[in-house]
């Protein structure tokens, strides 16, 4: 019988969610994971955390998206600087972009 394992606020904290897996034995195979979102921001490595989801995802589990990701969706689509401000004042934009992998030339 597979288990069921709800994992949320991952918040860009890549190491800590991978030990997290390793310390449930977490099996795409046998266990159906569902994770709530909120997977990027604070953390060092939140592309790292979206690389993950994705893969994870591919391998059977359900993904559902945070607040934190519908900001961020909010101010990369539209040209509201109200919504860029929103996501980035909430997370410090320096420490922030660093951790999304920005490059000054893709903000530009």
């Amino acid at each position: 019988m597979k288990r069921t394992l709800v994992i949320s606020d991952i918040h860009g904290e890549l190491n800590l969610f991978e030990e997290l897996l390793k310390q449930v034995n977490y099996d795409s195979d046998e266990d159906q994971l569902i994770l709530l979102g909120d997977y990027i921001d604070r953390g060092p490595d939140s592309k790292g955390v979206l690389e993950k989801v994705i893969q994870l995802k591919e391998a059977g589990a359900i993904v559902l998206k945070g607040n934190h990701e519908d900001m961020m969706v909010k101010a990369m689509l539209t040209d509201e600087e109200r919504a860029w401000k929103n996501w980035t004042n909430r997370n410090g934009e320096a420490r922030h972009c660093k951790a999304m992998d920005f490059q000054k030339s893709s903000l530009s």
